[in-house]
């Protein structure tokens, strides 16, 4: 776990999970707030130190239902500045079908009043967050999770060992739709498919065959070359804007073989990386 104290903000889409991510960062130490009011949060100094004046880890669940209208979050953050207080912000996000498909398993009222049916509240509350969600410093898309994926996700927040930028390579198929949390897309689709090998079709990127099948094309190696340089161009840019975590996906038909073997390259070739924490996904690696 982190060693440095902070302030840690979920916040989010009402149904992406915050109460889930406020109950693992509360089972591992921190004082856990929910549905903290936004004029709180400067206030919330006065919070930092228990009986013994040690200093705490503070993690609070601020959203939709905090405040009249987010612009008093913006308002806050500034005065967390000032008082030269560091935060970071976790903004929790799903595909509105997702959430919609939540509420009506759970039954509970969502926090939009001024709309009739369900999906278009949920779509006002994401018009709403929008801004709130361009400044976060993690964002996690919840969708395709279960909880135990959720909880690993966020595994990889206390477990970023200061590296000033955290580097998700992620793998996914177009045919099961966008991930929410991406910040750079490339499609490999032009790539020759494993997918057409009798031999190859069952396997995946993860396994040598389809691996060494894929990088048997120059293309595939002349791409990799390619994106590589670009990559370790941005990198130094992205930690002078001073980004905290930079999610590249690739993407192919299905998720399962090109992108797959693709991911598995870059993951290899940053992972001992003294500039960048790197971690990767297979969104749709085990789907059939």
């Amino acid at each position: 776990m982190k060693e440095k104290k902070e302030l840690l903000i979920i916040t989010g889409i009402s149904g992406a999970g915050k109460t889930t991510a406020l109950n693992f960062f509360e089972d591992r130490g921190y004082l856990a707030i929910d549905n903290l009011p936004v004029f709180f949060l400067s206030k919330i100094l006065e919070a930092f130190s228990d009986v013994k004046g040690k200093m705490k880890n503070i993690v609070a669940v601020i959203d939709s239902r905090s405040w009249s209208n987010s612009s008093e979050f913006f308002s806050e953050l500034e005065k967390l500045k000032k008082l030269e207080l560091s935060y970071k912000i976790i903004f929790l996000d799903a595909k509105t079908e997702y959430i919609v498909n939540r509420y009506n398993l759970t039954r509970r009222k969502h926090p939009i009043k001024y709309h009739s049916t369900l999906e278009e509240k949920v779509k006002e509350e994401k018009r709403e967050m929008e801004d709130i969600k361009n400044i976060s410093n993690y964002i996690i898309d919840t969708g395709n999770m279960n909880e135990k994926d959720f909880k690993k996700e966020l595994e990889k927040y206390l477990n970023d060992d200061n590296k000033q930028l955290t580097v998700t390579f992620s793998s996914f198929g177009f045919k099961y739709g966008l991930p929410i949390d991406m910040d750079l897309l490339f499609d490999v689709r032009f790539l020759p498919n494993p997918y057409y090998i009798k031999e190859l079709k069952e396997l995946s990127g993860n396994d040598k065959e389809v691996y060494d099948y894929v990088f048997s094309f120059g293309e595939t190696k002349e791409f990799y070359l390619k994106l590589k340089d670009m990559i370790d161009y941005l990198l130094p840019k992205y930690i002078k804007e001073g980004k905290s975590h930079l999610s590249i996906a690739i993407a192919c038909s299905g998720g399962k073989h090109r992108s797959v073997s693709l991911v598995n390259k870059f993951y290899e070739q940053y992972k001992n990386s003294d500039l960048v924490e790197v971690v990767k996904c297979h969104r749709d690696v085990k789907r059939r």
